[in-house]
């Protein structure tokens, strides 16, 4: 869906992204990280043409972007930034309209988009339809910002620090609810951050960038397993990535059938990280844990020495 073959960016003697390529699969998520000025949110506006590139190729559904009009690419595109950009002077339904009205869509058709989306995403059409974002939460705003890139349901995604405002907890909640929709509408998410435990959370692709080159990619798990250098496992928590790696894992991948029955404060849910399940036997003091399915029905037992015996033998093949 998205391709850059030796992109290069230069402002004058200052280059900001260098001979980067880099592919991008139809309905992937794909994560760019690295420390400030390392060429991401540059790399992020050339795709859609708010900066043109100086050199190589970026190529979008088998088309180079050059061949295309900016103002019809860009509509095509759905973008999300970090203050959300929105009208000020607008509602909220008529700014997540935007882009429909202006492809010319029935009113009706987009009046239905507007309140469709605004039901994926928890805002109630009565409750913040005619509000304006002066009237709204951070993570609210967010929400409908997320909504109009989304309005022309377009099959690119591309996103800029887009929760690095909000506190911890709206970040969390509206981290875990972009993953909800991307399980559920598989677009092509580019993504630029800060936050690596928010980039090894949502993308499928991560891709290091320092000093406008890409360092290192592949899976977050490959990486957090094999970074290439000592500035990648740094960035990736240095002594803390096997942490990171184990909430990239679910509880279920590691239990085992049912030995002794648990206390009922050591169950955990299947579907928890193996972080969570690690954080829950050092606060409950035990090494094993119930694990129970989404009715609290008990059908496995995880156990700390076979995690750790399980990470030896991952080691080992290595």
């Amino acid at each position: 869906m998205i391709e850059l073959a030796h992109v290069s960016k230069r402002f004058g003697n200052e280059t900001a992204v260098d001979d980067m390529s880099l592919h991008v699969p139809k309905g992937k998520f794909c994560a760019l990280v690295g420390t400030s000025g390392c060429g991401k949110s540059t790399t992020l506006r050339m795709i859609n043409r708010l900066i043109e590139h100086s050199e190589g190729d970026i190529i979008l559904d088998g088309q180079a972007i050059k061949e295309y009009d900016p103002v019809k690419l860009r509509r095509r595109i759905g973008y999300v930034i970090q203050h959300t950009g929105l009208f000020p002077h607008w509602s909220v339904v008529r700014n997540i309209g935007l882009v429909p009205r202006l492809l010319k869509w029935p009113a009706a058709e987009v009046q239905a988009r507007v309140e469709e989306l605004m039901n994926l995403l928890g805002l109630s059409v009565g409750e913040f339809g005619h509000k304006y974002p002066h009237q709204l939460s951070g993570g609210q705003a967010q929400r409908v910002g997320v909504a109009r890139a989304l309005a022309a349901d377009p099959d690119i995604l591309l996103m800029d620090e887009p929760f690095g405002a909000l506190d911890p907890i709206t970040r969390e909640k509206l981290q875990d609810e972009l993953a909800r929709l991307q399980a559920k509408m598989h677009k092509t998410v580019v993504f630029v951050t800060h936050d690596m435990d928010e980039a090894l959370k949502l993308a499928d692709h991560l891709v290091v960038m320092r000093a406008g080159r890409i360092v290192q990619q592949g899976s977050p798990l490959a990486l957090l397993q094999h970074p290439v250098d000592p500035f990648v496992e740094s960035l990736l928590g240095g002594l803390e990535r096997g942490l990171k790696q184990a909430s990239l894992t679910r509880v279920k991948d590691h239990m085992t059938s049912m030995g002794q029955m648990l206390p009922a404060q050591s169950r955990i849910p299947a579907d928890f990280s193996l972080r969570q399940a690690l954080s829950m036997m050092l606060r409950d003091h035990c090494d094993r844990l119930t694990v129970v399915d989404q009715h609290d029905v008990p059908i496995g037992e995880l156990s700390l020495r076979r995690i750790i015996k399980e990470a030896q033998l991952d080691k080992g093949s290595a």
